[in-house]
């Protein structure tokens, strides 16, 4: 039985997780491209990759229980919750996107300090060029593996807001309409109760501003629903 801590804490970090995962492959493309100083992406970014990728393995293991046995699919003891096939999915390639971007680090850094004419350079210069290659897939991979994981995670209020206010950068990474993600976020709720909900989540938050704009977009979908013009009122 997961502890009352995590209960309270796990539709936040599964956000987090999500948050994360969609920064850190945007970082990977916006940098993995000849530049004027190099034509593969630097040391530096690749280091800082590495160290946010383990954060998120460390995020995963604080949330979920851990395999002892994976071929058994035996998990550790402990006050956790059991990861669904959709969320073992994702943390295999959470982890997977480490260890590559791991191994490419370190094969950046011989490049960067060992000259061409050393033995292996070549070899080293190749190794790094398939890695790449590789961390490229598996982050597509990874967005199709993501999305069939937010399935299991229908009606959390942090993904939905955070789909909502970050709608070009969620429709970019994800290559879909902010409608088609909230049908998945939200089972398919009708969209104008989305943002109703969305804006007494802000409201009971304190945000009244916000709320006050979640209401309006559940009015502009349907003007005479009543609840948000009750809320709207009481917000004003």
């Amino acid at each position: 039985m997961p502890s009352p801590y995590l209960r309270s804490i796990k539709d936040w970090e599964i956000r987090e997780m999500v948050v994360k995962y969609l920064e850190v492959k945007e970082m990977f493309e916006k940098h993995n491209k000849p530049t004027k100083d190099s034509e593969y992406i630097s040391f530096k970014i690749l280091k800082e990759l590495c160290d946010i990728m383990f954060d998120m393995k460390e995020k995963h293991h604080l949330i979920f229980k851990k395999f002892v046995d994976p071929k058994k699919r035996k998990f550790e003891s402990a006050n956790k919750f059991t990861p669904n096939e959709g969320e073992i999915n994702f943390m295999n390639n959470v982890g997977l996107v480490f260890h590559k971007v791991m191994v490419a680090r370190e094969l950046k850094y011989i490049l960067n300090y060992y000259t061409e004419d050393s033995a292996g350079y070549q070899e080293t210069k190749a190794s790094l060029e398939r890695n790449l290659v590789r961390i490229e897939l598996l982050f597509r991979q990874g967005v199709d593996i993501l999305l069939e994981m937010l399935k299991s995670h229908q009606d959390n209020i942090h993904l939905i807001t955070f789909c909502i206010e970050n709608q070009d950068f969620c429709e970019k990474q994800f290559n879909k309409s902010l409608s088609s993600l909230l049908d998945i976020v939200t089972e398919k709720t009708d969209e104008e109760n989305v943002y109703l909900r969305t804006a007494r989540y802000y409201a009971d938050s304190g945000w009244f501003g916000k709320a006050r704009d979640m209401c309006q977009k559940s009015l502009e979908i349907n003007p005479q629903n009543e609840e948000a013009k009750s809320l709207l009122i009481e917000l004003q």
